[in-house]
């Protein structure tokens, strides 16, 4: 009696469930890096506007700031005639996407940023035409996915860094 060679249902069944929970792993960890990329899409571009800001307090002789509150950021000028900070002209203020909120933390300890911005608040983040700036560290969390949290520290001299953190 001759026996026919070849694979039962549920042998294959059993590679089809398999391939599928390898393709389901596969497109999570590519979401969780997608996760990743995004709030530190974010963190560079903070840090990266803060030190454009450094850079040109230091070119322009004028103090330059940041504003921060929970999902926003705003770049600030010191106006010497009226002796009050306004609105950087040209600079619109920078929203983060929803999932994603702002920490400050100054002189060691977390400040408690406004859900929204005022137009008469002066920067919490200052940066000075002598090249100093305020000491700072800014989070940046994913509140969707608590294990994504970026950190820039800027000791008020150097370049702000950016670092991945855990969440405290």
């Amino acid at each position: 009696m001759l026996r026919a060679r070849g694979f039962t249902l549920v042998e294959m069944l059993v590679v089809v469930v398999i391939v599928g929970v390898m393709a389901a792993a596969v497109g999570l960890v590519a979401s969780a890096r997608d996760d990743h990329r995004a709030v530190r899409g974010e963190a560079e571009r903070l840090a990266a506007v803060l030190q454009l800001l450094a850079d040109e307090a230091v070119l322009d002789n004028r103090e330059y700031g940041v504003r921060i509150s929970r999902q926003a950021y705003e770049v600030r000028a010191y106006d010497n005639r009226k002796g009050r900070w306004h609105a950087q002209p040209g600079s619109t203020r920078r929203h983060l996407p929803d999932n994603l909120h702002l920490q400050l933390i100054l002189e060691g300890a977390p400040l408690a940023l406004p859900a929204s911005m005022d137009e008469d608040s002066p920067p919490q983040i200052v940066l000075s035409s002598s090249a100093q700036g305020t000491p700072f560290s800014v989070r940046i969390a994913d509140i969707s996915r608590h294990d994504v949290v970026y950190r820039i520290d800027g000791d008020g001299l150097a370049e702000p860094e950016v670092q991945q953190v855990s969440m405290p």
